[in-house]
């Protein structure tokens, strides 16, 4: 028999870079309870929401996932999950996991769409469209602190990013464009009166 669950490429626990961090999600129940969890592995199976999905500074191209008319300036992964249990479905929130297109902005919710990967858990709520839709509808009226968002060197110090060679921690906030040193004027003329002169070859007068 045949799942009903929608697989998307998002949902696939690829090894995404991540903080270092003792847990692996915070499970919100619909009274809001929260505990840390140390097994991740009971969520696989539940669709991730990632905050571009929602942010109406994107693109569809850059990971918009709903249309422009219901996209939220500037969503995070917070204001999602308290939208996911307004909807009165399971959520897990991973603080630390990160978009691949969306370094700077950490955060991703797990959505218990389906119960044994195949009943909706709400028959209102039954495909990730729906899903998306309901969960934008509810994003203006949140208001809920947002998590502090990473700087380069974060993200370098967390694996996140590949640091260059050479690279030293303080080194992002010198700036990377000085100016090149002029030579003086009377650098300039002694260079002139030094330089060797070349030897051209014999002209013919005809």
């Amino acid at each position: 028999m045949s799942s009903i669950t929608e697989m998307d490429v998002d949902d696939m626990d690829f090894p995404l870079p991540t903080a270092p961090s003792p847990s692996f999600g915070v499970p919100i129940g619909q009274t809001g309870g929260m505990q840390i969890v140390n097994d991740a592995s009971r969520f696989k199976r539940w669709v991730c929401l990632y905050p571009l999905y929602f942010d109406s500074s994107l693109s569809v191209g850059q990971g918009r996932k709903i249309p422009k008319s219901l996209a939220v300036p500037s969503p995070h992964a917070r204001q999602i999950s308290e939208a996911v249990k307004q909807c009165g479905l399971n959520v897990c929130l991973e603080p630390a996991k990160t978009h691949p297109r969306d370094f700077f902005r950490p955060g991703r919710v797990r959505v218990q769409l389906f119960m044994d990967g195949v009943v909706p858990v709400r028959s209102d709520i039954a495909t990730r469209k729906q899903l998306l839709q309901r969960v934008a509808a509810l994003l203006p009226s949140i208001n809920v602190p947002r998590d502090k968002e990473p700087s380069l060197e974060d993200l370098i110090a967390q694996g996140a990013l590949p640091s260059l060679p050479g690279m030293v921690p303080g080194m992002m906030d010198e700036s990377i464009d000085e100016p090149v040193p002029q030579p003086s004027a009377s650098t300039s003329k002694l260079k002139k009166a030094t330089k060797p002169k070349k030897k051209g070859r014999a002209k013919t007068i005809v």
